[in-house]
């Protein structure tokens, strides 16, 4: 460490003031009333010289004949020999260069020593108790002699010294706890010897070490507690060592460190864990290791660190999140690594306090652009790097512009080893970069199951960019046009899921070609959906997308299909059941499990089967003995609650029967206001009983009244229908006599002369109705000679519609209906309806009455005689059946 650097063995005395001056030797002593002494020179020889600071300088002399001046505080002697210097008014001595080789027998009376430098001498042996008189020592150095051995008991009844240089000497192995006489110890340095290792609490009595310098030495390793009781540790330097391995915990217990010096040691890694106890650590040098890169976490427990030194190691890569959790880290050192190629892009997100970073001679060929948003930065060497000078650096050229401007200082800018100097802001700035841009995609196409697809996203751009492809399944391909360029992907495997395991399918089913289009073989119902194809270069990055659809042929060929197999599935397992059950009642029938089998044999039990028989007896028996006790405790249980339960009912009863007798005079006050309430209750009932029952008898009065009016309607109307059928009647019997009489011969000599006058049935209302329209078609079709026979047959039939029976009254006659005679032709008026319900029975009723399928009978039927007088204009034959049929319901 350059703070305690001790100068080289030299005669110049220009050396020796400085250290004089360094380590606080020059102070001033005031013995004279004001504290000014007078500048005078003393020479008892030749070779000394004292200052106005009470500073006797001797040079290349001897002790003999010295003459130390009573004033004197600080004695400064180089290259002066001999021995018995007495220094009993000497606060602080410098004797260097001297050949000395015993302490005890060059300095006599050091009572009122406080420094002793008694560096680059030749002591070889220091003796137990050998500070034991020097009550004031503060400040001992020993450095740059030829120690080889300190005694147990070397510091033993000495407490005062504070700070120890043992550096340059040939220390192998220190005794357990040497320096524990020495409590106050702050400073210890025991640099460049050849000490191996320290055990555990060994500094135990020594915790006020602030200062620890164990720099090289042979020390292969430190054990876990040794450095464990250092608590007020601030400084410590392990540098030059043979440590290859941190021991576990060794730094826990040092949370006031501030430096750490780890360089130039064979380490090869560190766990994440090493630095945990490190919460005040500031500076950290981890050079000249063989560290291949740094471990996730390793400098998590650390926040406040600034100053980190990572120089000639293995590392590679410097990923990112390895500099995470040190977010005031104002100075980062990255040099000479010779492996070093590459820095992710997000590395410097994570320091944002850069103010000067150094990457020269690294194997570094572009710089991440998170190096843009480092606004403190004051200093940047980016020197002795094969910088490629491409695209993936175009965003550096602006930026070095904008910096200059800020008086930040750079070293060279060059591209690579063999380019001009100075010349990497030309060419970034006359770099051809171009951000991607579609052309062209594969549109969406129906694929058919089985076929292969072939999906394509074309990209212009400088340089060409890299493509990703995405499945539905989130699989992810990746595709780079030039391999020696890597992409922002290019530690991602070139094919992999979601959880970036690598597919391992070989062959692959989906592979993307050397054109970056993405080839799937066999479709299948997985492969449907949407594909992202993301392109990016070191410019700007673009995602598209594309369908893949399945044809619904196949999905119906599917459907089918399932169906079927399903279907053919469920009747073998059917059929399976069916025999497995047949060849199971066939064994069982024929007794083959008896005679095969002898474990299906039920009649016989082996000595096991008997044992768990007799268990499971002795567990029913147990069973039994419990529930009959816990019978007999429920019954205990159930008489102390019915008594508890009548006590209660006991007590309630004695505090209702005293809260009752304080609420008599209340009962007694509402007594009276229930008695008006009842009255006026039995008033309202009484008034609303008698409503309803005047109600009631309007309606049925009412009732009574409609019934009747009803019963007289319907009477009228079927004597008014009996009326007008016998004019029919007569009015047929007429039309038939006037006909020729070939036809109807044999209708007077047969059953159509027996015929008479019938008397109406109201219950035959349907089947006349019925009737009278299969005979009236009949004289429709008779022969043609017949005059006025030939008209329209629809004027003999009329079929009233709803809208007709609505539009005109129960009792109007249509006028537009008539028959025709041959004499006399009286204009008749015929009113029918279409059949009711009871259809089937009015035919058969007319087919019983002409049963001869001639007309003869119908001359002498008594419906057709001819009426003495003119009925009554009739109603429609449905309505008058209608009416009926209300009453009849009612």
């Amino acid at each position: 460490m350059e703070l305690f650097r001790r100068p080289k063995r030299t005669g110049n005395p220009k050396w020796t003031l400085l250290f004089v001056l360094f380590v606080g030797i020059s102070a001033t002593h005031t013995r004279h009333g004001n504290g000014v002494l007078n500048q005078r020179t003393f020479r008892s020889s030749d070779y000394c010289n004292l200052s106005k600071n009470d500073i006797l300088q001797c040079r290349n002399g001897t002790t003999k004949n010295l003459t130390i001046p009573l004033d004197t505080v600080h004695l400064d002697l180089e290259y002066v020999t001999g021995g018995h210097l007495d220094v009993k008014n000497i606060r602080h001595l410098r004797w260097v260069y001297s050949s000395l080789r015993v302490i005890n027998d060059s300095i006599v009376n050091p009572q009122n020593l406080e420094t002793l430098d008694l560096s680059y001498n030749n002591i070889t042996v220091l003796v137990d108790y050998q500070f034991g008189n020097y009550d004031k020592l503060i400040k001992l150095n020993i450095t740059h002699n030829s120690v080889n051995d300190l005694p147990r008991d070397v510091f033993k009844g000495h407490k005062t010294i504070e700070i120890l240089f043992l550096s340059n000497n040939n220390l192998k192995a220190i005794p357990f706890q040497v320096f524990s006489p020495i409590e106050g110890l702050r400073i210890l340095d025991l640099s460049y010897n050849r000490l191996v290792t320290f055990l555990d609490h060994f500094f135990r009595f020594n915790k006020y070490i602030e200062v620890l310098l164990l720099n090289n030495n042979n020390l292969t390793k430190i054990t876990s507690n040794a450095l464990a009781d250092l608590t007020d540790l601030k400084r410590l330097d392990l540098s030059h060592n043979s440590i290859q391995s941190v021991s576990k915990g060794l730094f826990d217990s040092l949370v006031n460190l501030e430096y750490l010096n780890l360089a130039n040691n064979p380490l090869v890694s560190m766990a994440s864990g090493t630095f945990r106890g490190l919460v005040n650590l500031k500076t950290l040098n981890l050079s000249d290791n063989r560290i291949s890169q740094l471990t996730f976490g390793l400098l998590h427990f650390s926040p406040l660190l600034t100053s980190l030194t990572l120089d000639n190691t293995l590392i590679d890569v410097i990923h990112n999140t390895e500099l995470l959790g040190v977010p005031k880290l104002t100075v980062l050192n990255l040099r000479r690594n010779k492996k070093l190629k590459e820095i992710e892009t997000f590395v410097f997100a994570d320091t944002p306090a850069l103010t000067e970073l150094d990457i020269s001679g690294n194997d570094l060929t572009f710089l991440p652009q998170s190096i843009a948003n480092l606004t403190y930065l004051t200093k940047l060497n980016i020197s002795d790097n094969p910088w490629a000078c491409d695209c993936r650096m175009f965003w550096f050229a602006p930026w070095v512009a904008i910096k200059k401007s800020s008086n930040v200082t750079m070293s060279d800018l060059s591209c690579g080893p063999y380019a001009y100097p100075n010349d990497m802001l030309p060419t970034l700035q006359h770099l051809n970069c171009t951000i991607p841009r579609v052309v062209f995609k594969t549109p969406t196409k129906l694929y058919r199951l089985k076929s292969d697809a072939l999906l394509e996203c074309r990209y212009i751009a400088y340089p060409p960019p890299s493509i990703t492809w995405v499945t539905p399944k989130r699989e992810v391909y990746h595709w780079n046009p030039d391999p020696s360029i890597p992409d922002a992907f290019n530690k991602h495997a070139h094919a992999h899921d979601r959880y970036m395991t690598p597919l391992r399918v070989i062959p692959p089913r989906i592979q993307v070609l050397d054109n970056g289009t993405l080839w799937i073989k066999n479709v299948t119902r997985d492969d449907c959906g949407r594909y992202y194809c993301y392109a990016s270069n070191p410019i700007a990055n673009l995602t598209e997308n594309v369908l893949l659809h399945i044809d619904p042929t196949d999905w119906n060929h599917v459907r089918i299909i399932s169906l079927v197999v399903g279907t053919l599935s469920a009747a073998g397992f059917l059929v399976l059941t069916l025999l497995v059950q047949l060849l199971r009642y066939l064994m069982n029938k024929f007794g083959m499990f008896n005679n095969f089998c002898s474990f299906c044999k039920r009649d016989r039990v082996s000595p096991r089967a008997r044992q768990i028989y007799a268990m499971l007896d002795n567990i029913e028996q147990y069973k039994s003995q419990q529930l009959e006790k816990l019978k007999e405790n429920y019954a205990q249980q159930v008489q102390r609650i019915k008594d508890n339960c009548a006590q209660q009912m006991e007590w309630i009863q004695n505090s209702y029967q005293s809260q009752a007798k304080h609420l008599k005079d209340f009962r007694d006050i509402g007594t009276a206001h229930i008695s008006t309430l009842r009255g006026q209750y039995y008033d309202q009932v009484k008034k609303v009983r008698d409503y309803s029952t005047s109600q009631l008898n309007w309606v049925r009065e009412n009732y009574v009244f409609q019934r009747n009016k009803i019963r007289k309607f319907s009477t009228h109307k079927v004597l008014q229908l009996r009326e007008t059928y016998k004019y029919q009647q007569q009015t047929l019997n007429k039309v038939l006599e006037n006909l020729p009489s070939l036809y109807f011969e044999n209708c007077r000599a047969g059953t159509c002369g027996r015929a008479e006058s019938l008397v109406f049935d109201p219950k035959d209302v349907e089947n006349v109705d019925c009737y009278i329209k299969s005979k009236i078609e009949k004289l429709a079709r008779l022969d043609a000679s017949i005059t006025d026979m030939t008209q329209s047959k629809l004027s003999l039939y009329y079929t009233p519609s709803e809208r007709s029976l609505m539009e005109k009254s129960p009792t109007e006659i249509p006028a537009s209906i008539y028959i025709n005679y041959i004499e006399e032709p009286p204009r008749g008026i015929l009113m029918m309806e279409e059949p009711t319900t009871s259809g089937c029975a009015m035919n058969r009723f007319a087919e019983s009455i002409t049963s001869d399928h001639s007309y003869d009978g119908l001359l002498h039927h008594k419906h057709f005689r001819e009426p003495d007088s003119k009925p009554s204009p009739a109603l429609p034959v449905t309505t008058v059946v209608q009416t009926v049929q209300h009453e009849t319901s009612l």
